[in-house]
């Protein structure tokens, strides 16, 4: 194969998972962690500990540095839009922890036997754009060859220390504000199968595609905790912070932002595995006042490059969400913090 042609190179095609949803399963990912003997310096203050989106160091000066990594195999078809999403997804992180992105390297795998090397320009360029769009740098990378195509980031970004957000401070009185709509792992799955309607297809892209820049937006005010929903859907991400911060969740399905098209192919049980590992992970804290199939395979649904799950004063939560509005219309108040043990309570 040696020239690019989007009819017969379809990514998605060249791989048995994709995206976010490859992760491994979170819960044994988290038992392994557990039996390991990580050490803590004191200058580290975020760690392994609540598996939180990003770790953070201080650097003793009224700043930290933010480090992260994320890398996954193609989720869309088209090379251009692989890099950006991998990218956005990546640099999402640091967002996450409330900094702003500097420096990325890039993690490559690409199956030279298979792929023409051609792909790898439009790939690296998304990606790229994606970084120079979000003010960071690409300073470098690494890259091997292998069976299957993957591609990611390392991303390095800084926050003033007394204002880096975490999955550990929700407190109960809080209001839940959820930035992106939910759909990205069913409509994904669609694509690979062909069983997409284009329709969905250019709102999808661009939901996956949008940085998650929300603490350029909410300069002055107080976010008690944050997470951003990837691959463990957001009753994974959700339950993740409330038992960091030792509260309880409630959610309303009805309020949950949903992509076009991400209901229909719900309802038709367009699933991949990670619906599955997702649920094992939190079915022994979660709650469903009315549970349906669509609403299980909703919050569970692997979020590739989601939006920022915010905890925030209640004071503050209607002008938060007129803020961020204005780069994300889809933001919506899902649910509040209560006091009690860990757990998520979907209410209808």
């Amino acid at each position: 194969m040696s020239s690019l042609d989007s009819e017969k190179i379809r990514l998605t095609e060249t791989v048995q998972k994709g995206g976010c949803a490859a992760k491994l399963p979170a819960g044994q990912l988290r038992e392994i962690l557990k039996k390991l003997n990580i050490q803590k310096p004191i200058n580290l203050a975020v760690g392994t500990e609540h598996m939180d989106d990003a770790c953070v160091w201080d650097l003793e000066n009224g700043q930290s540095l933010v480090q992260t990594l994320d890398f996954f195999t193609p989720i869309v078809d088209d090379a251009y839009d692989f890099g950006s999403i991998a990218a956005a997804n990546a640099i999402s992180d640091v967002y996450a922890m409330g900094g702003s992105p500097k420096i990325a390297l890039s993690i490559l795998a690409f199956p030279s036997q298979t792929l023409p090397i051609e792909l790898l320009e439009p790939l690296l360029q998304g990606a790229l754009d994606k970084i120079q769009e979000a003010g960071a740098c690409l300073a470098g990378g690494h890259t091997i060859d292998d069976d299957t195509l993957k591609f990611g980031l390392s991303v390095t970004g800084f926050v003033r220390t007394e204002k880096a957000w975490t999955n550990s401070g929700a407190q109960a009185g809080d209001i839940l504000i959820l930035t992106k709509a939910l759909g990205t792992g069913t409509l994904t799955s669609a694509l690979k199968r062909r069983e997409l309607n284009d329709a969905y297809l250019p709102t999808l892209l661009a939901s996956m595609k949008q940085l998650n820049r929300a603490p350029e937006l909410l300069l002055g005010e107080t976010i008690h905790a944050a997470t951003d929903i990837t691959g463990f859907g957001l009753a994974g991400h959700a339950l993740q912070v409330a038992r960091a911060s030792g509260v309880a969740f409630e959610i309303a399905i009805s309020a949950l932002p949903i992509l076009p098209g991400a209901r229909e192919c719900l309802e038709q049980k367009i699933l991949n595995r990670a619906h599955k590992t997702n649920w094992d992970y939190v079915q022994n804290e979660v709650c469903f006042m009315e549970q349906t199939d669509f609403s299980r395979s909703l919050v569970t649904d692997p979020q590739t490059s989601g939006g920022l799950l915010l905890s925030v004063p209640s004071a503050r939560a209607e002008e938060i969400v007129k803020l961020l509005k204005i780069q994300f219309p889809t933001t919506a108040i899902i649910g509040k913090v209560v006091a009690g043990n860990p757990q998520i309570i979907f209410n209808s």
